[in-house]
């Protein structure tokens, strides 16, 4: 038998053979470290031919080296991770596990800044100016509920079926019933109804009550006929908003709300990305 084979069966002298091949600035520190060790428990009375010695070793190599290899690969792929759509709870969770991988802290200041570049810009400007997050419990809450007000604006103004709302039947009955206190879709731009203070406000400004300048009342306005050429060509969704009283603050919005439902969706997405990056909607 080759006596160089029966020297590797033994597993002090596999191990000794092993380290010998693992050469280099790097790892000599590691390589020194390892031999010291068994050289140490032969010392100690541990046999040669204790398996241990090989198993502990071979276990420390892969740990030291497979796990770098994989940490650095974790690091790169944190960095390219970007929240993609509108599932936010599967991007936190990737980001999770890469960031756990990646040997990272998730209250460290670095990971945070890199989870907020990884987010859509608005969102992460909603939850610095309306919640103020330091650690990462407070980044993830923060952010799971400005994600939420978001989508539930996007339904709404879209007006489709949505999981635990109204569904698109419904809108579209609410849209269409008549009553005397309902929203009424014309062909004329809708005239304002003022309430008394506005009305004092305008006539102690001297403005005029169709075109909002000076000089002028409305009976005489020289910008009458502009603005009624204006009205008979416009093919802009008109809402008129019959009441008996002042016009209320929420008729007012319902009125704005039901002439987004005519435009088309890429509208309707704008409105609700306009509108989610400067409300906040939970104090609203």
């Amino acid at each position: 038998m080759n006596p160089y084979m029966e020297q590797l069966a033994i597993p002090y002298q596999r191990s000794m053979t092993f380290l010998s091949y693992i050469r280099g600035p790097l790892v000599n520190d590691w390589v020194e470290e390892q031999a010291q060790w068994l050289i140490n428990q032969v010392q100690g009375g541990v046999p040669h031919a204790e398996e241990n010695l090989w198993a502990t070793i071979e276990t420390r190599f892969r740990q030291a080296y497979t796990d770098t290899a994989e940490k650095q690969k974790a690091q790169h792929n944190i960095r390219e991770l970007k929240m993609k759509g509108d599932n936010l709870d599967t991007f936190i969770s990737q980001f999770q596990s890469i960031a756990k991988k990646a040997g990272y802290d998730l209250d460290g200041e670095a990971t945070l800044d890199v989870f907020q570049r990884a987010l859509p810009y608005k969102l992460v400007a909603n939850c610095i100016q309306f919640d103020h997050p330091v650690t990462w419990n407070d980044w993830t809450n923060a952010a799971r509920r400005h994600q939420q007000e978001y989508i539930y604006l996007k339904e709404r103004v879209k007006g489709g079926e949505r999981r635990g709302g109204a569904t698109k039947f419904q809108w579209r009955n609410a849209l269409t019933n008549r009553n005397p206190n309902a929203m009424d879709i014309g062909c004329t731009r809708a005239r304002t109804t003022f309430t008394d203070e506005e009305k004092q406000q305008r006539i102690q400004s001297r403005l005029c009550f169709r075109c909002n300048q000076k000089g002028h009342i409305a009976r005489y306005c020289p910008n009458q006929g502009a603005r009624a050429a204006e009205a008979s060509t416009s093919n802009t969704p008109v809402i008129t908003v019959q009441t008996q009283g002042p016009v209320s603050a929420a008729q007012k919005a319902q009125a704005l709300i039901a002439t987004l439902h005519v435009e088309s969706e890429a509208v309707r997405d704008c409105f609700a990305n306009e509108l989610f990056g400067k409300k906040d909607f939970l104090n609203a």
